[in-house]
């Protein structure tokens, strides 16, 4: 985690966890505090209602208050404020494919591993951006995923947490194939497989027995879920290598999840290559009053006895 330049703050992104009262009334506390401060709130557009009910209760005109589509506004605005959990954030940070903005996640109750300012510290965290108080930035490494289906590719994008390739709801064992730069490692047979970033590794790896790793170690953790066999342990590589996967037993339903969020049916000899995001990181705004260690404590109860 990095003290970095001071923010130029005049336009900032809002992202709200869909129905959630507590997130929707905390959004006009944000939009009002802004709106003092001479800075635009931007909504995304899965948000307009929410945005012309906070716009008439606050009296604001369009020149302060705006919609435009979630994809635009990693472009158009200097700061995106997330109001939610984890996959909330997510939501939006998979769309900093061109460019990388800052992040600032406001935990509304959840577990919030991304989205780690609280509710009461938020007005006074934005408030120092805007002032011009260089904020704390961890640095997170991305992933490049891509699909391949007989040199044909069906999906391509970057991925924050994890790729998983699983199997549907039929209780059949998969079989995957597995190299790294191009060295052949072993065939899982198991429910399925986790690649993910240090960021992801307290994610769905962390539940498939991986291990945690700080975000700034500089490495991909490759995890089996359940897999057939007592020799199979998670397994820590540089993220510089590129991971291959071939899915090349499918007895039922297959599916390629990206950060929990997008789905894409598999079908069998599917490729999926996978390696560091090469363009930009992702950018997290972080409270300079808890580090990594404490949130493992907090969230997880890490090191915590009964």
């Amino acid at each position: 985690m990095n003290k970095t330049r001071a923010l130029k703050v005049r336009r900032v992104g809002l992202i709200i966890k869909h129905h959630q009262p507590e997130a929707a009334a905390f959004a006009t506390q944000v939009t009002e505090f802004l709106s003092s401060k001479g800075v635009k709130t931007l909504f995304a557009d899965e948000s307009e209602l929410l945005a012309k009910e906070i716009g008439r209760a606050l009296d604001l005109g369009k020149d302060e208050i705006r919609v435009v589509p979630k994809r635009d506004l990693v472009n158009r605005c200097d700061l995106i404020v997330v109001l939610g959990g984890d996959g909330t954030f997510l939501s939006i940070a998979r769309l900093m494919k061109d460019r990388s903005i800052p992040l600032m996640g406001i935990n509304m109750g959840q577990l919030g591993f991304l989205t780690e300012i609280k509710q009461p510290e938020a007005l006074e965290a934005l408030n120092q951006l805007i002032e011009g108080t260089p904020p704390y930035i961890s640095e997170r490494a991305l992933l490049e995923v891509t699909l391949q289906r007989k040199q044909k590719i069906i999906f391509k994008g970057p991925v924050v947490n994890d790729a998983v390739i699983s199997k549907g709801a039929i209780a059949r064992i998969i079989g995957v194939q597995v190299w790294v730069n191009n060295q052949w490692v072993h065939h899982v047979r198991a429910d399925g497989i986790i690649v993910s970033t240090t960021t992801g590794s307290t994610a769905y790896a962390l539940a498939a027995g991986g291990p945690i790793v700080t975000p700034s170690v500089s490495a991909l953790v490759v995890a089996p879920i359940c897999p057939h066999s007592l020799t199979l342990r998670p397994l820590v590589i540089p993220d510089s290598f590129e991971v291959k996967l071939c899915l090349n037993h499918r007895p039922g339903h297959v599916l390629l999840t990206l950060d929990g969020q997008d789905v894409v049916d598999m079908k069998e000899d599917d490729i999926v290559l996978i390696k560091k995001f090469n363009k930009h990181s992702l950018k997290l705004i972080s409270s300079p009053d808890r580090d990594y260690f404490s949130l493992l404590r907090e969230k997880l109860k890490f090191g915590v006895r009964d």
